[in-house]
């Protein structure tokens, strides 16, 4: 159950006399971080965890002084919580990684039914060739997607989450399946601070008990993208008042002396955040490489005006519009995505582009991967286009029609030494 521990703590009595963030001082509201903060890291507040609070004290004392490897949703979670599946504590979650760091993570576990129902209805709108958009048709199935999972999403440790990808792996399990809890419960082999092995002869039953549903459901599947269908056999529900994911930012029931004050982005990067290992690589963009776009089906604005939203994006640009970065045109702009689905992106820029006020959502993408690592560099800024000219971004962008951008290597890397040379964003 879930424990407002926070209430009762001296961030709760701090807090009772004192509005949530809009009224407060920037000083104040420091302050009273800090001493939420400060309770966790006690064990006044347990509700919460962090890199220094009794439960991580005690997975140092077992591992060694190393830095931690930590998630938010282990930060976000009780610190007495416990795998519901292999019914490890953190303590006996907690593992060292193969970088000797302190591996501490748990992830959300949940069917991938919906992303199937969403894929097979953009190939049978291909396929059937229709060139009439079907808003309807695509709000059913927006409103079905999780009338197919098997279970709800649920909390689990890592280990429990990627054995259920090792055993579709070992099994040859298609890769729309994936096991619930109570069945990767029954075939895991369970031992402390370390990942888990799989019983392959136990896998499999379990593979063959839940394959005649999971065969019917992906043949209703393949029909409700035509019509609609539904059946009510193959849910897996928690018990009542169980909290299946208890991570702040998740579910109705949260801490009210808390959220109050504090988002979620914020608390977890002062809880712990900052102690990840493995480091971005910002200059990835530049390096040349190109992922081959999808081909577009020729009923592509009949799929694509099936959404709203998409519907007015397009409709909101006039028929002769092209991006002035990379003067593609409307249609070359659009884009074929991982599900089938078809995508329209514009991004509007900021004042120092007033004369450029929209450009291609691939344009954009080149534009925040060069943000990124100039901010690698000199440090955080707001404005996103003031460092540089829409001139300089179109001459390193090679630009293919319904597809990524392909990016000049050798002109990017002259185009950030002139920026870090020359761009001060304090001025």
């Amino acid at each position: 159950m879930w424990s407002d521990s926070a209430y009762y703590s001296r961030f709760g009595n701090w807090s009772l006399n004192r509005q949530p963030l809009s009224g407060v001082p920037n000083d104040e509201y420091r302050e009273g971080l800090q001493l939420l903060v400060d309770c966790v890291d006690s064990g006044e507040i347990t509700c919460l965890d962090s890199q220094n609070s009794p439960v991580a004290r005690e997975i140092l004392a077992i591992h060694g002084e190393r830095r931690f490897e930590m998630n938010s949703s282990w930060v976000g979670s009780p610190q007495d919580w416990a795998c519901p599946c292999c019914a490890r504590t953190k303590v006996q979650i907690s593992r060292v990684g193969k970088k000797e760091q302190i591996l501490a993570k748990c992830v959300i576990h949940h069917d991938h039914m919906g992303d199937v129902l969403e894929e097979t209805f953009n190939v049978e709108f291909v396929a059937a060739g229709t060139n009439i958009e079907q808003v309807e048709g695509q709000k059913l199935i927006d409103r079905m997607s999780s009338a197919f999972a098997a279970y709800d999403a649920i909390l689990v440790c890592e280990d429990c989450n990627n054995v259920d990808t090792a055993a579709k792996k070992l099994l040859g399990v298609p890769r729309e399946f994936s096991f619930s809890i109570g069945q990767i419960r029954g075939f895991i082999q369970v031992r402390d601070h370390q990942p888990h092995t799989v019983n392959q002869s136990k896998a499999q039953l379990a593979w063959e008990a839940a394959k005649p549903a999971f065969v019917l459901r992906m043949r209703i599947i393949k029909a409700v993208a035509k019509a609609a269908a539904t059946d009510t056999h193959w849910f897996e529900p928690y018990p009542r008042k169980f909290e299946p994911i208890p991570v702040y930012g998740h579910g109705d029931r949260r801490l009210s002396r808390i959220s109050t004050w504090f988002n979620s982005d914020v608390l977890i990067d002062a809880l712990g955040m900052q102690t990840r290992v493995s480091k971005a690589n910002v200059s990835r963009w530049r390096d040349g490489t190109h992922k081959r776009g999808k081909p577009v089906p020729a009923n592509y604005l009949a799929l694509l005006k099936s959404v709203e939203y998409k519907a007015d994006n397009w409709d909101s640009l006039p028929d002769d519009w092209a991006c002035p970065i990379c003067r593609r045109s409307k249609s070359q702009i659009v884009y074929v995505g991982d599900q089938g689905q078809v995508r329209f992106n514009v991004a509007t820029t900021g004042r120092a582009w007033h004369e450029t006020p929209k450009i291609c959502g691939h344009c954009s993408k080149v534009q925040m991967a060069l943000k990124s690592e100039v901010k690698s560099h000199l440090g955080d800024f707001r404005d996103s286009y003031s460092f540089v000219s829409p001139n300089e971004l179109a001459g390193i962008i090679l630009p293919i029609p319904h597809a990524d951008h392909q990016v000049r290597p050798a002109e990017a890397e002259r185009l950030l030494s002139k920026i870090l040379t020359n761009y001060r964003p304090d001025e």
